[in-house]
């Protein structure tokens, strides 16, 4: 499993490098190449090259033991590196076209095929009830973005791109991916992995946070189409949905406060300050969105270019990202040293500084009171960072193949 593990940190800096290439751009714009191919290219390597197979690895390090079906699991990661890989190439050679669209599908009904292994082998695991809910209920959320995709192939094939149900289709998708089914999946997989280390958590408090926030995030869809003008009734859906989400969020955390007591004994120094940052960007994620029940800020949120960007990189690159780098520590996956912190302190100064930058920018939008000089090429550097602390990261990796390792004893 080890090469795959590589696999993800590959996916990870191509994001990285046309993410360097997109800022370039700005400052440099290019001919032989279109901007949206880059986009395409770096958005779809991100979310279901790094992060997808990054999640699918966290499950199989954590059940290896008890998974019989082995070889099929090697197949379904060897299917899910290919599709992204070719996927990547395609979007970067012709945007969205024939081949692009082709193997995003079957990247689709690759992901059905992870999902159903998933569920399958959670019966045989021990882990607590909240777990299995949770990653089931990602699971679910997973199947449920698909019709986003499916969606946008009918608009597109009947010539409604300019429709407002293009967007609303690309926001259905991108919803149940980050708040469906990589936040509950990833929740799910650390509970199972605190479980493991016999650490303490309020498991009714779990079950309760799990449907709070599972119920909530169908309605919370609404919360990304209040831009559509839909009417009052939706805008009151949107708020009961977004309103959940958030009490959800604080019902985990409450849920593993003597968790992270014991975690600080338990896990590294650095391990233990990322676990932290995690939920401490989960919980900025949840309270902005929290922000959005405000129609005028919704609708100032959703015309700022920056806010939409900074956003985004704050749930992808900053908590989801960070989750799956913490997870990958404690299963013991990558080695925790002095040289693990000097690269992740670059990659997060980057993500600091893109942050900063972005949030700034709609800021001086809003109130007209100032413009950021060398504000391109500050995102340059910021991607510059990123890209940089990525390819450190590479090299964190153990040695040992931990599929094979009892990883409750690593990083002690």
């Amino acid at each position: 499993m080890k090469k795959y593990v590589y696999s993800t940190f590959l996916f990870f800096i191509l994001t990285a490098l046309t993410g360097i290439w997109m800022r370039s751009y700005q400052l440099s714009p290019m001919t032989w190449i279109d901007y949206d191919h880059i986009l395409h290219a770096h958005s779809h390597v991100a979310l279901l090259g790094w992060i997808f197979i990054g999640v699918f690895i966290i499950f199989l390090t954590l059940s290896w033991k008890k998974i019989e079906a082995r070889k099929q699991a090697s197949i379904i990661l060897l299917a899910l590196f290919t599709s992204s890989l070719l996927m990547f190439f395609a979007f970067l050679h012709q945007g969205y076209g024939l081949f692009s669209i082709a193997l995003s599908t079957i990247h689709i009904f690759v992901e059905y095929w992870a999902g159903i292994f998933i569920v399958k082998h959670l019966k045989k695991q021990r882990m607590p009830k909240s777990a299995k809910w949770f990653i089931i209920g990602g699971v679910i959320a997973l199947f449920i973005s698909s019709i986003g995709p499916y969606a946008l192939a009918i608009i597109s094939a009947t010539g409604g791109k300019d429709l407002v149900w293009y967007d609303m289709s690309v926001y259905f998708y991108l919803h149940f991916q980050y708040n469906g089914w990589l936040t509950l999946m990833l929740i799910g997989l650390f509970i199972a992995i605190l479980a493991e280390r016999k650490i303490d958590m309020n498991e009714s408090l779990l079950r309760n946070a799990f449907w709070t926030y599972f119920i909530a995030i169908f309605p919370g869809y609404f919360l990304s189409a209040l831009w559509a003008d839909l009417g009052l009734t939706v805008q009151v859906i949107a708020t009961i949905g977004i309103i959940g989400q958030w009490i959800g969020v604080v019902l985990v955390i409450l849920a593993f406060k003597d968790a992270f007591k014991q975690a600080r004994t338990e896990f590294s120094g650095l391990t233990w300050w990322m676990l932290l940052l995690t939920f401490a960007l989960l919980l900025t994620k949840s309270t902005m969105e929290l922000g959005m029940i405000h129609p005028g800020l919704a609708e100032l949120v959703n015309t700022t270019r920056s806010v939409i960007i900074g956003y985004l990189h704050l749930t992808l690159l900053g908590f989801i990202s960070i989750f799956i780098l913490v997870q990958y520590q404690m299963q013991g996956i990558t080695k925790v040293n002095r040289y693990y912190t000097y690269s992740f302190t670059i990659f997060f100064s980057g993500f600091l500084l893109n942050e900063l930058l972005l949030f700034l920018d709609a800021l001086g939008q809003w109130t007209s009171l100032f413009t950021i000089l060398y504000f391109n090429e500050g995102l340059l550097l910021a991607s510059i960072l990123l890209g940089t602390g990525v390819v450190m990261l590479t090299f964190t990796v153990s040695p040992h193949d931990q599929s094979k390792t009892d990883h409750r004893f690593i990083g002690r």
